[in-house]
């Protein structure tokens, strides 16, 4: 064989072979970030943000969603939101530390009327070696979010979606319910915060998570998923867009 056509055919032959092997290292790569308290594993993916933004900037007073993996999978989240105006944060397999850590590069530079929040399912993930938050963890780490995100945008609107259990993390329900009522709770008494829970419409008849709607590592959603969450999601968002406005 010409020497030429044998370095064509090398990689090609290879790809069988290490196409699985770095398909394997990109899943334990993102365990491995997933399961971390440092912040700063995520440092990449906020770089590129900010790459992004200074070429292509995103509108000012828009409705930023920001949070973990489930908010960066959503492929159709501009379409399923509009004629809502979004900028789409999630990264990574971010913790609330995280997103705390961030939010003056991720949420604050874009001025928005609106913040959603999906974050959480994270912290409480058994799985991987990663170690569940108790409820006062949790406790501290969103008052601190919230308290933050207020504090720096006292006009905006801040937009909790309640965790949901996936089926990986199902025996974590209660405590991830425990959660959501304690956020409830504490946006009772505040006109710039709310708490969505469209978690019914993920589950089954029998009260579990339903399969059907995820994808194949059970954690995240599926198209389907996606729709029937936000078919629950974007009514909310548009009346308290409305509200925001007058």
């Amino acid at each position: 064989m010409h020497p030429l056509l044998m370095w064509i055919w090398i990689p090609i032959l290879a790809v069988p072979v290490l196409g699985p092997a770095i398909v394997g290292w990109k899943i334990w790569d993102e365990i491995r970030r997933t399961i971390s308290e440092d912040p700063l594993v995520w440092e990449k993916q906020i770089r590129a943000f900010e790459k992004k933004e200074r070429t292509r900037p995103a509108p000012k007073g828009a409705v930023v969603f920001a949070g973990s993996s489930t908010i960066r999978l959503w492929g159709g989240l501009a379409r399923d939101m509009a004629p809502l105006p979004t900028v789409q944060r999630g990264f990574g397999g971010a913790k609330v530390n995280d997103v705390i850590h961030y939010m003056d590069r991720l949420i604050t530079p874009h001025e928005p009327a609106m913040v959603v929040l999906y974050i959480g399912s994270n912290d409480l993930l058994d799985f991987g070696g990663n170690e569940p938050k108790s409820l006062a963890q949790m406790r501290i780490l969103y008052d601190t979010l919230l308290t933050g995100l207020h504090d720096r945008l006292p006009d905006a609107r801040i937009v909790v979606v309640a965790t949901f259990p996936s089926p990986l993390n199902a025996r974590r329900a209660e405590q991830i319910e425990a959660v959501n009522e304690y956020v409830r709770e504490t946006a009772e008494d505040k006109p710039w915060l709310d708490l969505i829970n469209g978690n019914a419409v993920l589950k089954t008849p029998n009260g579990e998570p339903d399969r059907s709607l995820f994808r194949f590592d059970r954690v995240h959603l599926n198209k389907n998923g996606y729709a029937r969450w936000a078919h629950i999601l974007r009514p909310k968002l548009r009346e308290y867009w409305r509200e925001q406005l007058h």
